[in-house]
């Protein structure tokens, strides 16, 4: 179930966690992290928060939630 699967995603990440898409695989079963986070994104802005994109050390994508303040 893909909106259960986006519903556990968005909770991790609103504890402060990060999420690469090797790790949203491992943990959530997660095979497209930036489809997923794209799914989340409008959901998330309209409970007020900001869906961030870094780059982690490794170069590796890094998905995370801010709240806006």
């Amino acid at each position: 179930n893909m909106v259960t699967k986006q519903a556990k995603v968005f909770m991790y990440l609103l504890k402060g966690n990060t999420l690469t898409e090797k790790t949203a695989s491992n943990i959530f079963g997660v095979a497209n992290l930036r489809a997923t986070m794209s799914d989340i994104k409008p959901h998330a802005h309209s409970l007020g928060f900001t869906v961030e994109r870094t780059v982690g050390r490794s170069g590796e994508t890094r998905y995370g939630i801010l709240t806006n303040r």
